[in-house]
């Protein structure tokens, strides 16, 4: 692929930041207050990936409550997440190489996030990630989330980009699906949130880290 070409979407968690660790204590403290189970760190990141109100329902399932905590859960668990998005989390191998590879080459780059759109801007601001995106769409009403297409859609329109090729980088099941269904290519990183073997996401492209991309790119 002629790197000139391209603009690149980002997932965002599991794929360029591991998040899990500020959800892990965000969620804990939730279940505390409502006398519920706590909940591995191991195990709270294979619930990531469709949004924070299928996260909380799966966490209450797990750890012992019935339906009717679902919403409670949920929206407590979104509070004490959003006041402190950015304490534990740090950035997945090879980001950071990758990022500054891309912004060097006025590459132009966007996030695709099915996590909370004011949480996301939170979380790349504290980050110091900003500079790296022109383009970043996260969780909103009436647009529904990875795997459907609607979400990276909507990023690749808001590209301002003379560039007129995308590739969808992530993790999950949920990142290939919706770049399959919005018709662009596909990069599939290891490590991740996902806890089957990236092969069988049938991504474009398979990766075993985020640096391994930029080989996917000819310097033309």
């Amino acid at each position: 692929m002629r790197i000139k070409d391209y603009n690149i979407i980002f997932d965002l968690d599991g794929t360029l930041v591991h998040s899990v660790p500020d959800m892990h204590n965000a969620i804990n403290k939730t279940l505390k207050k409502y006398n519920l189970n706590s909940i591995s760190e191991s195990k709270l990141q294979t619930f990531v990936g469709e949004g924070m109100l299928s996260l909380s329902k799966r966490v209450v399932d797990y750890c012992g409550g019935n339906q009717h905590l679902y919403d409670l859960v949920y929206i407590d668990y979104r509070q004490n997440y959003s006041e402190k998005p950015f304490k534990y989390s740090t950035l997945m191998s090879g980001v950071k190489e990758t990022l500054e590879f891309f912004y060097e080459k006025n590459v132009p780059m966007g996030i695709c996030t099915n996590k909370r759109q004011f949480v996301t801007d939170m979380l790349i601001d504290q980050m110091n990630l900003k500079k790296y995106f022109s383009v970043i769409v996260g969780a909103r009403d009436n647009i529904p989330l990875k795997p459907q297409p609607d979400m990276v859609q909507l990023a690749m329109r808001q590209f301002d980009s003379i560039n007129k090729s995308f590739v969808m980088v992530g993790d999950t099941i949920n990142d290939i699906a919706s770049a399959k269904a919005a018709h662009i290519k596909s990069v599939a990183i290891a490590g991740g949130y996902t806890d089957v073997d990236i092969q069988t996401l049938e991504a474009d492209y398979s990766l075993e880290n985020m640096k391994d991309i930029i080989s996917l790119f000819e310097d033309d």
